[in-house]
């Protein structure tokens, strides 16, 4: 009669080993003594026991002569404790969970066969359809010759494409050597919702920035792109590794966070401004502006404080200038 089934996985979720149970107490190590034997560095010869009374009580675990001990829901046990075992809990012991199936423990449903996601063909269709869309506005945007556009229109779209596919590509690759599944399809899809993500913001940023002028927005809708691409690196990343969700989270949140405060503090240094997009870059059409018109007088004053402002950094650069040509006579002398 069994009456568990205890499984030891990855940290993707594949099965390495497994055993019926039909008598307690189950061992677990390297040894070939123990009744679930794995082959892992940072098991012990006799690593656990997992043992329960005959009425049915709880399942508890004894940790035997290890050095690393079992973690249970981010508590370490050490040699010699013993503590219960809750169903539905996983032990980890290094890179390797443990699940207990008791027999009387109710099943899942019977699941479909999968069955071709029309829905998701046509949610991927769409956002490949929709980020050829945006390049094409911006390539039409940009160029001043129609004819010319419509005859790079072609190599564009055929870079485009095969940038999607290669970078959703290698990702699938990373995914099939980590959890054994390519998922494809699902990192063209996280691809593309970066990519229209990305455009969106930074032409959304600049279209309200001019309609309201709100300067800063458009200034520095650089930082919603990069967080934009930084939420689709942790979407690919949670694809390889579904179990690692906070800590990609955290470490993507700690790297947009050096890489903004890097890249200010180097325009800062650089051209004494904290971004290098300039406001109104791309003048909107007249009747698209909701703000109320400065009047003339409140221009001219903001425009004469922009002139000192001006002046000043023309003389900061003449000075830099002036000490730089020094040392280079200094030199040649």
């Amino acid at each position: 009669m069994i009456l568990a089934l205890l499984e030891a996985r990855d940290r993707n979720g594949n099965l390495l080993g497994c055993v019926p149970v039909t008598r307690w107490p189950v061992t677990v190590g390297r040894a070939l003594s123990n009744d679930l034997v794995l082959d892992d560095a940072h098991l012990a010869a006799s690593h656990l026991s997992v043992n329960r009374t005959p009425d049915g009580g709880p399942v508890t675990v004894e940790v035997l002569d290890t050095l690393n001990g079992v973690t249970l829901r981010r508590r370490r046990h050490g040699r010699g404790e013993r503590f219960d075992w809750p169903e539905g809990q996983e032990l980890t012991v290094g890179r390797l969970h443990f699940v207990l199936r008791l027999a009387e423990a109710p099943l899942a449903p019977e699941q479909p066969l999968p069955r071709f996601a029309w829905s998701r063909a046509a949610i991927t269709v769409s956002l490949l359809a929709l980020m050829f869309v945006l390049q094409l506005g911006q390539g039409w945007l940009g160029t001043d010759e129609s004819r010319r556009f419509w005859q790079q229109l072609p190599f564009v779209l055929a870079y485009l494409l095969g940038s999607v596919l290669l970078w959703a590509g290698l990702w699938a690759l990373a995914t099939r050597l980590f959890t054994g599944q390519m998922h494809f399809w699902r990192h063209v899809r996280i691809a593309c919702v970066t990519f229209v993500a990305t455009q969106v913001v930074m032409s959304g940023s600049q279209v309200l920035g001019g309609m309201f002028s709100w300067e800063l927005l458009a200034r520095f809708a650089w930082i919603g792109a990069i967080v934009a691409a930084a939420a689709g690196l942790f979407a690919h990343l949670h694809v390889i590794a579904p179990r690692r969700r906070n800590l990609l989270a955290g470490s993507m949140t700690v790297l947009v966070l050096l890489g903004v405060g890097g890249l200010i503090g180097s325009t800062w240094m650089q051209t004494k401004r904290l971004s290098n997009e300039l406001y109104m870059a791309s003048l909107l059409p007249p009747s698209w502006r909701l703000a109320p018109a400065v009047p003339v007088p409140e221009f001219i004053e903001q425009a004469q404080g922009l002139k000192a402002r001006v002046d000043a950094r023309l003389a900061d650069q003449d000075d830099e200038n002036a000490a730089t040509a020094d040392d280079t006579d200094s030199d040649e002398e």
